[in-house]
């Protein structure tokens, strides 16, 4: 596991109520940056600047809860991806038992700066992921980390070119997302059906 620290939050250019979060290596040059929307880049936010409201947030409240009852967050484990979805896992103490809990990375990261655990990612998973430096400030991401909506301007963009090498590997990678999501779909139907007979 490598630890990440939270290096900023920045709005997307073509849209400003979407925003991404960029997470760098605590000792290395690697980052990764995590889709957010509004609501979620707030919370985080407010956590990196201490920022307290009158009444309790959901994130908050949510850590309020798990102190209340003796259970400490020892240390949030982002641990795969999912549909160019980074996913995470709050991983809880409560005396000798361990226990980890499926989470969006967002919420995770926010609930994490709240209580001071330390943000982890698996070795591979960010050796794959990373966003690396390229010429007069840009950078260029892995394709599985980009949502649906830049590959597409992506595909345009290459076809404009006629690179339409990168245009099929990008449609590529969007075919992939919308099986995955018809195999779990249909697994779930077969499931219920199971357990209806």
């Amino acid at each position: 596991m490598v630890e990440l620290v939270v290096t900023d939050i920045m709005s997307k250019a073509s849209d400003h109520s979407a925003h991404v979060l960029l997470l760098s290596e605590r000792e290395g040059l690697r980052k990764i940056i995590v889709a957010l929307g509004f609501l979620e880049a707030q919370a985080i936010a407010f956590a990196l600047r201490g920022i307290k409201t009158d009444r309790p947030l959901t994130h908050d409240l949510f850590g309020d809860v798990t102190m209340a009852f003796g259970i400490e967050l020892q240390h949030v484990l982002i641990d795969r991806i999912c549909d160019g979805t980074f996913c995470s896992r709050l991983c809880y103490r409560l005396g000798d038992v361990e226990q980890s809990v499926d989470s969006r990375t967002s919420d995770a990261i926010a609930i994490a700066l709240r209580a001071g655990a330390p943000i982890y990612i698996d070795e591979t998973l960010l050796s794959q992921m990373c966003i690396r430096d390229e010429q007069n400030g840009a950078f260029s991401i892995p394709i599985t980390a980009a949502d649906e909506a830049t590959l597409r301007v992506a595909i345009a963009n290459a076809v404009k070119v006629e690179n339409y090498e990168l245009a099929h590997k990008l449609k590529e990678e969007i075919d992939s997302r919308h099986a995955t999501h018809r195999e779990v779909c249909t697994d779930n139907m077969d499931n219920d059906k199971k357990e209806l007979l």
